[in-house]
């Protein structure tokens, strides 16, 4: 095998931990030796062991009479580079310096650690073999720009409706679209929603999806609600497991929460039409550590972050009707702000889930 192909590995490595690493990075490791693979490990979930320990343990526990002979003059691949801080854990480059690695593969450089002067100063070879930091979009999203990764999920109409003006009707896509959509709630870290499709759907908002739920160290994403009126606890948004945060702009409409210890209420600064200041409200989600935030809400809020440009990908599932009148477009802003003509997103991936279709726009 090549370094290229031991960076392969180490990224399917890194995507087992994708729907478990909460607020973490999904990260995988190879430890490899003549062209052969000694152990490997990865990021599993959100306090767990990093992935370059888990490698290493890998080897120690195949080989418990002659694993640091094992280990003297291999290679460590691995996505990110090894954190140099304490964290959750300690720093994964102490316990590579007690092993004599020969070199060391990076895939993604890592800004907030300075890992790769410690090796190279310990006289261990380093290489960047750059990859894609799309399992980690959120990770650097909240490290550079200081907010997190905002996904949409919007299911739609051909004409772009998605909100119907009854509610005796509630579907849209298919069942297999809902599925899918699963997964990306069980990527994120928060889950945001406004009152509006809180209190017209009253929905759970959580992942129900019991492959994903059942996995290890699986632990529901913290859910967001964004009001700027008062809003009863009995909805099933607050039944439902999990943590969950109001965002509103005055904490005393929300007094009958006070003694429920799995809701928070924190206020945002608002507009001078009461509404919240969205970006303010990212600054602070991003405070809170939250990387990646999966935006799942009406017309009026989609609108209203279209048009701050705060979201940085979406994924729109269309069902083959058209909804006419019957039902609101998902959007009502300036048209060349919408993803369908923005010069500023383009069209990822698309494929047929059943009878309806599925379109993923990212920011360029």
């Amino acid at each position: 095998m090549t370094n290229s192909s031991f960076m392969l590995e180490a990224q399917e490595l890194a995507k087992k931990g994708q729907y478990t690493k909460q607020n973490g990075c999904c990260v995988g490791c190879v430890i490899s030796k003549n062209n052969k693979i000694l152990g490997q490990g990865y990021y599993e979930y959100f306090g767990a062991p990093h992935a370059e320990i888990k490698a290493i343990e890998s080897v120690k526990e195949a080989n418990k009479d002659n694993y640091m002979e094992l280990l003297s003059d291999s290679t460590l691949t691995v996505t990110l580079e090894p954190c140099s801080k304490f964290g959750k854990t300690p720093p994964c480059l102490d316990e590579i310096l007690k092993y004599n690695f020969k070199k060391v593969i990076i895939g993604s450089l890592d800004p907030s650690q300075s890992s790769i002067k410690k090796l190279k100063a310990a006289g261990i070879e380093v290489e960047i073999e750059e990859i894609s930091d799309e399992l980690n979009k959120g990770f650097f999203s909240s490290l550079l720009n200081k907010r997190p990764y905002v996904r949409a999920k919007i299911a739609m109409s051909e004409d772009q409706k998605i909100a119907f003006k009854k509610n005796d009707l509630k579907w849209i896509t298919s069942v297999e679209s809902r599925e899918d959509g699963q997964k990306y709630r069980a990527l994120s870290d928060l889950i945001l929603t406004g009152s509006g499709t809180v209190l017209t759907d009253d929905p759970y908002l959580n992942v129900r999806n019991k492959e994903l739920v059942n996995l290890k160290g699986f632990s529901q994403p913290t859910k967001g609600l964004i009001t700027s009126s008062s809003i009863e606890p009995s909805l099933n948004f607050f039944t439902a497991e999990g943590k969950k945060i109001i965002f509103c702009n005055k904490k005393d409409k929300h007094e009958n929460f006070k003694n429920d210890n799995n809701v928070s209420i924190v206020e945002i600064d608002h507009l001078e039409n009461n509404k919240i200041n969205l970006k303010k409200l990212l600054t602070k989600i991003n405070s809170l550590e939250y990387n990646d935030v999966l935006l799942e809400a009406g017309p009026s809020l989609i609108t209203s972050f279209i048009n701050e440009d705060l979201i940085d990908e979406f994924i729109i599932y269309i069902a083959p009707k058209i909804l006419s009148n019957t039902a609101l477009s998902f959007f009502n802003g300036d048209k060349d702000k919408s993803p369908f003509n923005s010069s500023f997103f383009e069209l990822t991936d698309e494929e047929k889930i059943k009878d309806d279709k599925k379109l993923i726009f990212k920011r360029i």
